[in-house]
């Protein structure tokens, strides 16, 4: 029956200290919604890298190119290429025994800083899960068959950031956006389709034929921009002289964009050939290769140091706010001596009073986490859809990470400390001297 009477006591303190009781609860909980995004993120990040490195075990690129390099510019599509090779070195890679498949990739320009790389119809059939739109004189198993001149097939989030669809146009830029030889190509491209969406870099990428690629950069397309009319005169001559010197350096076998990649993805037979290959490659002199799998892994090891020091700091304000529980707790004991001596004086014992205040921290603690927990999740599927498109994150938002489970064994431990350090101070305390003494 005290028992019962106690429990009453802790909800009748609870609703008459609603607002230091809210505000409790809701620091707990922001930090254990912060901890849901720190988790679910860094899980849709991990997942998103480790399935888009498993279709292409080993990537192969110029000489000098970091593994880091290799994988970011061609899986990833995040970094600068660090040079070319000669479209035949594809050909020899795909004659060698251990090789079951390969897949040149050119870098060419960009399109609002969306890159626009130069592939084969194979890699489209190959990374590809259907097309959400595609145009009507388009083969979809030859994308960049006898009208992929100047075809560009885009990705789900491109197509849904840009308002694009089959059929409609645009100019590319060479370079990146903020490039310093940045400028707009007069080579259109059109959208001949669009592709379902892979939950990966993929969908925020342009691609098109390496034909087209060649195209651009061996006639150098681009738009000047004039600042009058006397330059606007000139600016045909300009374009016939450009033409020329291209001509020359071509004939007098000069390095030309005709015919150069800037990477090949390749998929292995097995494991230990990845590995062989990836030696040989990077051992020649002449190109460097990378075994993917093992670069995301390293990649994906910085990452889970970036997630345990963003847990670091969110366990520390956890502590922080169960410090100004226990405050609260303690300061609220001042105020509640005389309901503590009259529960004393009704027979009730020092250990069931000093329970009381145990409770009420209890509950704040666990309420804290589970609305927390739970408003994360939902948070974070609220914003899945603005996530995954700003981002290109697969998000998972009902994941249970363990940055949370650690989070609630802490919070728990540290509560539970901290309600016994509470309870001892009224166990020892003399309400009948403590209220004299007022």
């Amino acid at each position: 029956m005290k028992y019962i009477f106690i429990l009453k006591a802790v909800l009748h303190s609870i609703s008459h200290r609603k607002f230091s009781v809210f505000t409790s609860i809701f620091a707990i909980s922001a930090a254990f919604a912060f901890l849901a995004a720190i988790g679910c993120v860094s899980f849709g990040l991990a997942a998103t890298a480790v399935n888009s490195s498993l279709a292409f075990p080993l990537v192969v690129g110029p000489a000098g190119a970091s593994d880091t390099t290799l994988v970011m510019s061609t899986l990833f599509n995040t970094d600068k290429p660090a040079g070319t090779l000669d479209y035949e070195f594809a050909g020899k890679l795909a004659s060698d025994e251990r090789v079951s498949a390969v897949f040149p990739v050119a870098r060419s320009d960009s399109y609002t800083g969306v890159p626009v790389t130069g592939v084969e119809s194979a890699y489209i059939n190959e990374i590809a899960k259907g097309f959400s739109e595609i145009g009507n004189d388009i083969e979809a198993h030859d994308i960049f068959g006898k009208n992929g001149r100047n075809c560009a097939v885009i990705g789900s989030k491109v197509a849904a950031r840009y308002e694009m669809k089959a059929g409609d146009t645009f100019f590319g830029s060479h370079g990146t956006v903020g490039d310093e030889d940045a400028h707009v190509h007069d080579f259109k491209y059109k959208v001949c389709a669009v592709m379902k969406p892979l939950n990966g870099p993929e969908d925020f990428a342009i691609f098109t034929s390496l034909k087209s690629v060649w195209e651009i950069h061996r006639h150098g397309h681009h738009h000047h921009h004039h600042e009058d009319a006397e330059y606007e005169e000139h600016d045909h001559e300009h374009h016939e002289a450009e033409h020329e010197e291209h001509k020359h350096h071509h004939e007098h076998g000069e390095e030309s964009a005709d015919g150069k990649i800037t990477a090949v993805l390749v998929k292995t037979k097995n494991p230990v050939y990845t590995a062989a290959l990836e030696r040989e490659y990077s051992e020649n002199g002449f190109t460097s290769a990378t075994d993917t799998g093992r670069t995301v892994r390293k990649l994906m090891s910085y990452m889970n140091k970036a997630e345990e020091a963003a847990g670091f700091f969110s366990y520390g304000t956890l502590f922080l706010v169960m410090i100004l529980v226990f405050v609260t707790i303690l300061t609220s004991i001042n105020e509640r001596k005389r309901e503590m001596a009259l529960m004393r004086t009704l027979g009730i014992g020092k250990l069931p009073v000093s329970l009381m205040i145990f409770l009420e921290m209890f509950f704040i603690s666990v309420s804290g986490i589970v609305i927390g927990t739970v408003g994360g999740h939902l948070l974070l599927a609220f914003c899945k859809p603005a996530i995954d498109f700003e981002l290109g994150i697969n998000l998972e938002p009902f994941f249970f990470t363990g940055i949370e489970t650690r989070g609630m064994l802490y919070t728990i431990i540290t509560g539970v400390l901290l309600s016994l350090a509470a309870m001892v101070k009224i166990y020892r305390m003399n309400l009948v001297e403590e209220i004299a003494k007022e």
